[in-house]
């Protein structure tokens, strides 16, 4: 009698629709962690998972894999995976990506993919963290997914003004505060004393995006009116530097390395560059001769956030992973090691680092002040859509007009998934 009742009642259940909780979600065992190579100049993130591991038992351990410099590739791995394993069961869940570090711009489409497990804001004490970091970590295009949360943002970044301190000493000049004297600074002072003006990422990836976006916001304009006139005056700096040769054309082909690498060499004036560019400067030859301001304008929100794969058959210790990285100790370690700057907003506001880091006023009124790329969950076709028009306008000025006028209709389309 006791079997046919508990028949009858998981029949009711599954007459009812009550959901079937899936075994993974509370489970733990060994998990895997992808990153985007860590290019910070020791590696300070390997550094805290092997952390974890000393503190957890073999039950759960973590194995961590370090993927590409390059973000296109990247991306394009993990989304391969992701497509591999979708749905899978039993033993092949060993080769899923557990926990994804994800670019702040990628969570969207893997969320909307179905490639996520939605989290509990509650759990990860998201109010805790940068609005516009959390915002990242949602979507806005998917109505039917909008509300939840898919990722906990981690590391952020924010685009930084790195310059000469010597040479701007030297000439009784401070660090720029607007574009146009940027501008003034490297076509003058660049020459004067044989060195590029201005470096940064403007080969054809996602650097390129996030460059032109800083400039068109430097300009007053906006993402969603690059056909604008200001849109027109902040990518036209850009392509009248190369033209004039304060940026050199070799830009066109830099990344973040190869930018960083052409300032530490004693090349260049002027270096845009993430933070953590810093730990790299501090070990280089120019350690005394440098220094961090914010870009004129507003800088983009960059970073990364922390994703647990739908995959994944040891969700418990991946929640339990996300948290340790996330949580006060991990951002402390790698604010003060390797310059990433927290999510957690309390950490700026705290009397005994600022006093030990003194540059952490500049970086918080950086990531104050940035400002998101577009959110959405086709982001990787928008991106490229402006990449494409970017990168022909900054090689062929006299197609920079036509390339910004046709732009906005095909970033709209791009974000429409057509």
């Amino acid at each position: 009698m006791r079997v046919v009742r508990c028949l009858w009642l998981l029949c009711l259940l599954v007459a009812c629709g009550v959901p079937a909780v899936d075994p993974a979600d509370g489970a733990h065992g060994r998990i895997t962690f992808v990153d985007s190579q860590d290019l910070s100049r020791n590696p300070y993130i390997k550094q805290r998972v092997d952390e974890w591991n000393e503190r957890n038992t073999r039950h759960d351990q973590v194995t961590y894999v370090s993927m590409p410099r390059s973000t296109d590739e990247y991306r394009a791995q993990l989304m391969a995976r992701a497509q591999d394993l979708a749905g899978a069961r039993g033993d092949v869940r060993s080769q899923c990506y557990d926990v994804m570090a994800l670019d702040s711009v990628w969570t969207a489409g893997f969320a909307a993919s179905g490639y996520l497990v939605p989290l509990s804001r509650a759990e990860f004490r998201v109010d805790d963290f940068m609005p516009a970091a959390v915002e990242s970590s949602t979507t806005r295009d998917d109505p039917a997914i909008r509300d939840e949360l898919w990722a906990v943002p981690w590391r952020a970044d924010v685009g930084m003004l790195y310059y000469r301190a010597d040479l701007l000493a030297a000439e009784g000049r401070r660090p720029p505060s607007t574009w146009a004297e940027l501008e003034e600074l490297a076509a003058t002072l660049g020459p004067k004393h044989g060195l590029a003006g201005y470096v940064a990422q403007l080969n054809h990836y996602e650097g390129l995006t996030v460059n032109a976006l800083e400039a068109v916001w430097g300009h007053g304009g906006d993402a969603d009116r690059l056909d604008a006139p200001e849109a027109e005056a902040g990518v036209g700096m850009l392509a009248r530097g190369i033209r004039r040769g304060w940026i050199p054309e070799a830009a066109l082909g830099y990344d973040e390395t190869a930018s960083l690498a052409e300032f530490a060499e004693g090349r260049a004036l002027f270096l845009r560059n993430w933070p953590f560019a810093r730990s790299r400067l501090d070990a280089s030859p120019l350690r005394d001769r440098y220094g961090v301001a914010a870009l004129p304008g507003a800088g983009a929100l960059g970073g990364w956030n922390l994703a647990i794969s739908r995959c994944s058959a040891h969700r418990g210790t991946a929640r339990e992973f996300i948290r340790f990285l996330t949580g006060d100790e991990s951002q402390r370690f790698l604010l003060e090691n390797a310059g990433y700057p927290p999510t957690l907003r309390g950490l700026y506001e705290e009397p005994d680092l600022n006093a030990r880091l003194p540059h952490l006023a500049v970086l918080r009124a950086a990531v104050a002040n940035a400002r998101n790329r577009p959110v959405s969950a086709h982001y990787d076709e928008v991106t490229k859509v402006m990449q494409r028009a970017l990168h022909s306008a900054l090689r062929n000025p006299e197609s920079l007009k036509a390339e910004l006028r046709q732009l906005p209709d095909r970033v709209r389309r791009a974000r429409a998934g057509r």
